[in-house]
C-alpha cells in the first residue's frame, strides 16, 4: 500500500491533540467483540484495509474536512466518498441556517425594538418556517405587505409563494427564484455565493443606521443544493436521507430509518449501518427508539447502556460507557493488527467517541432532558480536534447556543470555519445582531449566558 492519501493516514496520530490518550482505564465492561468489530474504526484497523479510502477526497473528507476540496478530487464519480461530501455540506449548512434562524429570533422577535427595520419581517418569517412554525412565518411574511419596495421583497417572493400554497407548504420551497445565481445540482462541484452582504435594511424610528444583512434563503438553498448533488451520487436515495436526519430542520418531514451502506461510513460519526436508521427513527418516534434499535445500532445500545435510575440518559454514566467504547475500539483495532497498536488507530477511536458523545445528545433531548443533552454536545465539542472536529456537529452546537441567546461560542465556531466555508458568512450577520443585543442588555458583561 502506499500514495499520498495512505501517508496521510498514517500520519494522522502525530500532533492531533486534544484530550487524553483513548486507552484509559477501563470503568466499565465495553460492547461484545462481536458489537465492536463490525465498527468502522476496527474495520480499518489494518493498513491493508485503508486501500479503498488512500485517496485525496477521502483524505481532504476525513483529515481537513475541507469539503470543497473533497468534492473537487472526488469528482464528478466520486462514489461513496463523494456522497458522504456533499451530505456532510448539506448538513453544515443545514445548521448555519439554523444557526441564522435561531439568532434572529431571538433578536427580532424575542426582544424587538422600535428602530428595528422594516425587512426583519422577511428574515423573522424565514426564520419561524425553518424551525417549524408556520402560522407565525405566515404572520410574519405577511407584514412586508406594506413596504413593497423594501429590499428583501426580491428574497422572500420565492418563500411567501411557498406560504402561501393552496396544499399547504410542503417542505422544501422552490427557492430558485432567489436574486442570486446558482447552478444546477451537479455531483462533482462545488458551489459559492456572490457578494455579500446581500443588501442593507434601514432602522426605523429616527435612526439613520442601515444594518447589512446575508440573507438565510441562501443556506437553505445551499443546503438543499448539496442533498441533491449527494442524492444523484448516490444508489439509494432512502439511506441519504436516513443519514442526514440528525441534521433536518424542525420543518422537515421525518424519514423512513434505512440503514446506509458500509462504504459511506469510514471516518464519519456512525459506528455501524444501522446508526443512522436509529437516529432517524429516533426523530420519527422518539425515545422508544433506543430499545427498538439497541440489538442492531452501537449508538441504540450505547444509550440504553447510559441509562441512569431515572430511566434517561445520565452524563456522568454515560461518560463511563464512552471510555469503554474508546477502550473496546482500541483493544480490537491491535487484536485485529497482529497485537499491535497502529499510529492511526487512536484518532480513529477519537472520532467515533466524539460522534457517540453528540448522538447521545440527541437521544437526551428526545427525553426532554435539555441539561443533560447540553453538556453532552460541549463534552463533544471540548474534544473534537481536527480529525474529530465535524463541521456540522459543531455548527449543530452554534445553532443551539444562538437558540439559548449564547452567542459568545457560537462566533468563535462559526470564525474557525470561515476560511473553508466562506458561505457561512452569510450566518455572522443574523449572529452579529444577536450578539449586539445581548451585549446591549448586560452592559459591561460577556455577551452570553
Amino acid at each position: 500500500m502506499g500514495g499520498t492519501g495512505v501517508a496521510l493516514l498514517l500520519g494522522w496520530a502525530f500532533g492531533c491533540g486534544g484530550g487524553a490518550d483513548v486507552q484509559s482505564a477501563p470503568v466499565v465492561a465495553p460492547l461484545p467483540p462481536e458489537r465492536l468489530q463490525a465498527m468502522w474504526p476496527v474495520a480499518f484497523a489494518q493498513e491493508a484495509d485503508l486501500g479503498s479510502v488512500s485517496s485525496e477526497g477521502w483524505t481532504q473528507l476525513v483529515n481537513r474536512h475541507d469539503l470543497a476540496a473533497s468534492v473537487r478530487a472526488f469528482g464528478p464519480d466520486g462514489g461513496a466518498g463523494l456522497v458522504r461530501a456533499h451530505a456532510e455540506a448539506a448538513a453544515l449548512f443545514r445548521q448555519a441556517a439554523l444557526l441564522q434562524a435561531n439568532s434572529v429570533l431571538q433578536t427580532y422577535a424575542v426582544t424587538p425594538e422600535p428602530t428595528d427595520p422594516v425587512g426583519v419581517a422577511h428574515l423573522v418569517a424565514v426564520a419561524y418556517a425553518v424551525t417549524g412554525d408556520l402560522a407565525k412565518a405566515r404572520e410574519w411574511s405577511g407584514k412586508l405587505d406594506a413596504a413593497p419596495t423594501d429590499p428583501t421583497v426580491p428574497w422572500h417572493a420565492p418563500w411567501k409563494a411557498w406560504l402561501a400554497s393552496s396544499d399547504g407548504p410542503v417542505w422544501p420551497p422552490d427557492l430558485q427564484a432567489l436574486p442570486e445565481p446558482l447552478e444546477p445540482p451537479t455531483p462533482g462541484v462545488w458551489p459559492e455565493l456572490g457578494v455579500l452582504p446581500h443588501y442593507r435594511l434601514p432602522e426605523q424610528a429616527g435612526s439613520t443606521f442601515a444594518r447589512d444583512m446575508g440573507d438565510p434563503g441562501s443556506l437553505v438553498r445551499l443546503a438543499l443544493w448539496h442533498e441533491a448533488a449527494a442524492r444523484a451520487a448516490a444508489d439509494d436515495g432512502a439511506a441519504l436521507a436516513s443519514w442526514l436526519a440528525p441534521y433536518r430542520f424542525p420543518a422537515e418531514a421525518k424519514d423512513a430509518p434505512t440503514a446506509t451502506p458500509a462504504a459511506w461510513l469510514f471516518g464519519g460519526e456512525y459506528l455501524v449501518p444501522e446508526d443512522a436508521a436509529f437516529l432517524a427513527d429516533l426523530r420519527l418516534t422518539g425515545v422508544a427508539a433506543v430499545d427498538a434499535w439497541r440489538a442492531r445500532s452501537a449508538l441504540a445500545e450505547l444509550a440504553a447502556r447510559s441509562r441512569g435510575a431515572s430511566g434517561r440518559i445520565d452524563p456522568l454514566a454515560a461518560a463511563d460507557h464512552l471510555a469503554g467504547l474508546r477502550d473496546g475500539l482500541a483493544a480490537e483495532q491491535a487484536a485485529k493488527n497482529g497485537g499491535q497498536a497502529a499510529v492511526f488507530h487512536r484518532v480513529f477511536v477519537e472520532i467515533a467517541a466524539v460522534g457517540a458523545t453528540r448522538h447521545l445528545a440527541l437521544v437526551a433531548e428526545a427525553e426532554g432532558d435539555r441539561e443533560v443533552a447540553g453538556r453532552l454536545r460541549i463534552a463533544a465539542m471540548e474534544r473534537s480536534q481536527k480529525e474529530s472536529a465535524n463541521p456540522a456537529g459543531l455548527m449543530a452546537l452554534a445553532a443551539w447556543d444562538a437558540g439559548n441567546r449564547y452567542p459568545m461560542r457560537a462566533q468563535d465556531i462559526l470564525h474557525s470555519h470561515l476560511s473553508r466555508f466562506p458561505a457561512l458568512e452569510v450566518a455572522r450577520y443574523g449572529l452579529d445582531v444577536l450578539a449586539l443585543r445581548v451585549s446591549r442588555e448586560r452592559p459591561g458583561e460577556s455577551a452570553g449566558m
